[in-house]
């Protein structure tokens, strides 16, 4: 059974990750659809950054994901001479390994990973020491490493600029750090792959970035953990399992100490500890004599991309395609709805900005739920649009963050399980109002959604479009319906 460089990285998260994908692939988490978006948009980077070796051989999936093929066009590649190779697969022994470029320089190689982060982190040379490891032991000598990866100063202008778009970062010095670990890691890996039972699922050796997966993991294999346990405490990370283990703390109720817990993870004991809705009315009340009427309560949904889709846009901007606003002229008055969707491939954000300028006064209260978010959005598309800056600047300073009373506890419920997001909250706050009728639930879905009917002409536009302005709309009703329930809180 070999050790990929995929299978080395699930290893690193968790041991028991790396077992069940083997062993029990059964019980690992369901895949997030809109992971394949993100995915998605890292094969359209890798591909600019391919342009920028253009000598290179790139080997082929003939028949699938077969070993044997892709090794056998390897060595072929270079035994006929190629000075670069891309996506060319090697072996020696238990393990492989697929490296995206690998230069021949000198006595050496130059090995290169291409990632579309915005820059270069040390997860990736953990990867890229694995490589090395596999590359030297089939001799190969590495003699640099690094990571090419997303310019964030990018602005397109025109047709994309690989030589702009992509950058380089030399990780070699750190990756020959990693080496010994690596190898250590290596054997304790290959170990995991021949056991008959998982190992000790123990949340001190799992990363950080794992531990929610860890958690599904740990339930699914123990499916009668108990109600009060830990693990079922929101917010908690790694790091705060590690404590209270440590401290021999297995139960939420046995906690009497916050400064073992995380932040988030504090507000929901601290609320656990009161057993009910705590409201501070005093802070409540100062919060919402703050605003003003007409209320607009605004929610953008917005879509991003490693390589920018439109001029004048950089990676991973986040750029409205969508928004959806409610309007109370006075407080007894019905909320009016206004909203507005881009259907078409240009950069949405110039119509949507004509609308939005007929939609929003130039007074009132403008609430939304996280005002750095929003205020960024108008930021950006201010220096987006100038004829546009005085309108945006204006709307910023309205804002006012709806989450601002739960995010600093003026009124929490252990309800809320130590959230501040409106998904938790409204319903809570608001019985029998939730998001579980609609089929978009989240931004994510949201903007996935839109990208795939919108730019790239998927299937179903017309139902997904109707879907968006369902999911756009519930966000800003349950901003007015919390609203109105704090005010009927607060006296």
């Amino acid at each position: 059974m070999l050790l990929s460089k995929s299978d080395y990285i699930l290893f690193l998260r968790h041991p028991a990750w790396l077992w069940l994908k083997k062993k029990d692939h059964s019980k690992l988490p369901k895949f997030n659809p809109s992971i394949k978006q993100r995915m998605d948009d890292g094969y359209e980077f890798e591909g600019y950054a391919e342009q920028l070796f253009p000598d290179a051989k790139k080997i082929r999936f003939l028949d699938g994901f077969e070993d044997g093929t892709m090794l056998s066009q390897t060595s072929a590649a270079w035994a006929d001479g190629a000075r670069c190779v891309s996506q060319g697969q090697y072996q020696s022994g238990e393990l492989a390994c697929i490296t995206d470029i690998l230069e021949a320089e000198g006595n050496g190689y130059i090995l290169t990973e291409i990632k579309s982060s915005n820059s270069a982190k040390s997860e990736h040379e953990l990867d890229l020491a694995f490589q090395k490891v596999v590359l030297e032991e089939a001799g190969y000598k590495i003699h640099q490493c690094r990571v090419a990866h997303v310019n964030s100063s990018y602005v397109r202008d025109g047709e994309i600029d690989p030589r702009k778009l992509v950058t380089f970062t030399d990780v070699t010095e750190n990756v020959e750090k990693k080496l010994e670990k690596t190898k250590s890691n290596i054997g304790q890996a290959l170990a995991v792959l021949r056991a008959e039972n998982i190992p000790d699922i123990d949340p001190s050796i799992t990363a950080s970035n794992a531990f929610p997966v860890w958690l599904e993991i740990r339930k699914a294999l123990e499916p009668h953990l108990d109600i009060d346990s830990i693990y079922h405490l929101p917010k908690i990370s790694s790091g705060v399992a590690k404590k209270l283990t440590e401290n021999n703390i297995s139960l939420i109720r046995d906690i009497n100490d916050a400064s073992l817990l995380s932040h988030g993870a504090a507000k929901y004991w601290r609320a656990f500890e009161r057993k009910d809705r705590y409201i501070d009315t005093s802070r409540l009340k100062s919060f919402l004599d703050e605003i003003t009427y007409p209320v607009y309560y605004l929610d953008y949904e917005t879509s991003s991309s490693a390589v920018p889709v439109w001029n004048r846009t950089a990676p991973y901007q986040q750029v409205p395609f969508q928004y959806s606003v409610h309007i109370k002229k006075d407080l007894h008055s019905e909320a009016e709805h206004f909203e507005y969707l881009h259907e078409a491939k240009d950069n949405p954000m110039d119509g949507l900005l004509e609308k939005l300028i007929k939609d929003i006064g130039d007074s009132g209260s403008v609430i939304v739920r996280n005002k750095s978010f929003e205020m960024d959005r108008n930021a950006e598309m201010a220096k987006y649009a100038s004829e546009y800056e005085g309108f945006l600047s204006n709307i910023n300073l309205r804002v006012i963050d709806l989450m601002d009373p739960f995010k600093d506890e003026a009124i929490t419920d252990p309800a809320f399980r130590g959230s501040n997001s409106i998904k938790d909250v409204l319903p809570v706050m608001v019985p029998n109002f939730s998001y579980n009728d609609l089929d978009i639930k989240d931004g994510g879905s949201a903007a996935s959604d839109w990208k795939i009917v919108t730019l790239q002409d998927g299937p179903h536009r017309e139902k997904v479009h109707a879907d968006l302005r369902k999911y756009c709309a519930r966000d800003t009703e349950a901003m007015v319906l919390i609203h109105e329930k704090l005010i009927e809180l607060a006296h």
